[in-house]
């Protein structure tokens, strides 16, 4: 079954171009168009599986908006991050993510294919590793260590994992063990942050120094998330 894709776009050139880009690929379907306006009356007629939303016809201020949509079906957010705590505000609304507009076409259809079997890929590389150059927050450390004693070594690795936006099968590749054990791995991350989705956990990750201090340990050294 192909993946059905709507795209929500102001401007009629990107989304055409859009549009020839996703057709080439043999397993997406683009079903439709929509603008800012017109996006939530759109998705309950055509019932996507995925909606590529571009700013400005949506973008990370319009968080009700976009929370109402991601209620309705997976959403990716194409908007400039200029602040990576705005990107994380998005994932904790149900965004599953957040790309950079002068991402790649291979990057895009990659998040595509991983939002829609279920996986999260989180922001722009580059709001990521501004996220762990603030300064913590007050509260940050003792939550931080206070999550991070929960998680055993192997579910703090899932996590770093799925904040580098990989599917089940990735996760599975990488750590050489089985999906059963990696959806066992995600449920109890989920269970011990006390969120509902892997957007919220990653996001809660890093908003809260979590990420940061699992990079300090040397089990992570060398990776990048």
């Amino acid at each position: 079954m192909k993946i059905r894709v709507l795209v929500c776009c102001d401007e009629s050139i990107m989304s055409a171009a859009m549009r020839a880009l996703l057709d080439q690929q043999p397993d997406i379907e683009v079903t439709g168009y929509a603008t800012g306006r017109e996006s939530a009356a759109a998705v309950a007629e055509m019932a996507p599986h995925v909606m590529i939303v571009v700013a400005p016809a949506l973008g990370l201020e319009d968080k009700r908006e976009l929370a109402e949509l991601a209620a309705l079906t997976k959403i990716i957010l194409i908007a400039k991050a200029e602040s990576a705590h705005r990107s994380v505000e998005a994932l904790c609304i149900g965004v599953r993510a957040v790309l950079a507009p002068d991402s790649s076409a291979d990057d895009l259809i990659h998040v595509l294919r991983t939002v829609s079997a279920g996986a999260t890929m989180v922001m722009p590389t580059a709001a990521r590793r501004s996220l762990q150059r603030l300064p913590e927050r007050q509260g940050w450390t003792s939550r931080s260590a206070e999550m991070a004693a929960e998680l055993t070594p192997r579910e703090s690795e899932v996590i770093v994992l799925l904040a580098q936006g990989k599917s089940n099968a990735e996760v599975a590749e990488e750590l050489s063990v089985s999906l059963a054990t990696v959806r066992s791995h995600v449920h109890h991350v989920l269970r011990k942050m006390g969120v509902s989705t892997r957007a919220q956990a990653v996001a809660i990750a890093y908003e809260t120094g979590l990420m940061a201090a699992i990079g300090r340990t040397a089990e992570f050294r060398g990776r990048e998330w």
